[in-house]
């Protein structure tokens, strides 16, 4: 092992934690297929995570054991869509981002094109195709990949309430990041993606105004505008905002509990 070795302390002392296999091939001064088992040995021992084909990450020794997406998914995804215009997103970006309570073991990544690859890192992979034209959109960047800013993922999710299990979750989110939110990006969101973004900031809004977040988002909304749900999935309406004419499926009393509010 002491070759192996001798890589990731090279690599290390570059202070490079991601490398590729040609990285591994130019150091290590061998043969593809000797550098190919030696990096399946480093793999066996927990010392290296594959994140995609041809690309690799240092496990930190704390983490010894423990797949690299669930350290850095910015890596992962990163080495995954190498070379696709993409955004670590929804329920990912939400849990990166510090707002969620339980661990998302699903990784959501937006992308501009199909991939032929269900998993990342080890990890279940769901793919939401988006246009080149809002696929950054008060989006950061993260290492080598992109991620979605909060605003963004507050509203994408408010716009996909499919995608993330429910109200329930995204009143956690929204109750958990209401108070670092800037409105007025979310309004930019709202205007870019037409109805409906306007609808997303239109739940977003009620949510924030009935459970009494520090959020405050002013949409447009008249009084003969069409009534939409809080959940498009769900035909129960347990109570109806008539101000922002949104019909929730679940009484308030039962959203704040679980946002613990």
């Amino acid at each position: 092992m002491t070759r192996q070795l001798e890589l990731i302390d090279t690599l290390l002392s570059e202070g490079r934690d991601e490398f590729t296999f040609e990285d591994a091939k130019a150091h290590l001064g061998v043969s593809p297929e000797a550098t190919a088992n030696a990096l399946a040995r480093l793999s066996k021992n927990g010392l290296v995570d594959k994140l995609a084909r041809g690309h690799y990450a240092i496990r930190p020794f704390g983490a010894l054991g423990t797949s690299a997406a669930t350290e850095d998914l910015g890596f992962a995804v990163g080495a995954a869509f190498e070379g696709r215009e993409h955004r670590i997103a929804y329920l990912s970006a939400l849990s990166e981002l510090g707002v969620l309570s339980h661990p998302v073991r699903t990784i959501y990544v937006a992308c501009t094109q199909r991939v032929r690859f269900s998993t990342v890192s080890r990890r279940p992979l769901r793919l939401v195709l988006e246009k080149p034209e809002t696929i950054h959109l008060e989006a950061e960047a993260v290492k080598n990949s992109w991620r979605s800013s909060l605003e963004r993922a507050l509203f994408e999710c408010a716009l996909r309430v499919d995608l993330v299990g429910g109200v329930e979750r995204l009143a956690e989110a929204v109750a958990s990041g209401s108070r670092d939110v800037d409105s007025a990006r979310i309004a930019r969101l709202a205007t870019a993606f037409g109805t409906r973004g306007q609808a997303a900031q239109r739940r977003l809004a009620s949510m924030a105004t009935a459970l009494q977040l520090p959020l405050t988002l002013s949409p447009e909304v008249g009084k003969q505008q069409q009534v939409i749900r809080l959940d498009p999935r769900d035909d129960r309406v347990a109570w109806t905002d008539t101000r922002l004419r949104v019909a929730w499926n679940t009484t308030i009393d039962e959203l704040q509990a679980i946002v613990g509010n």
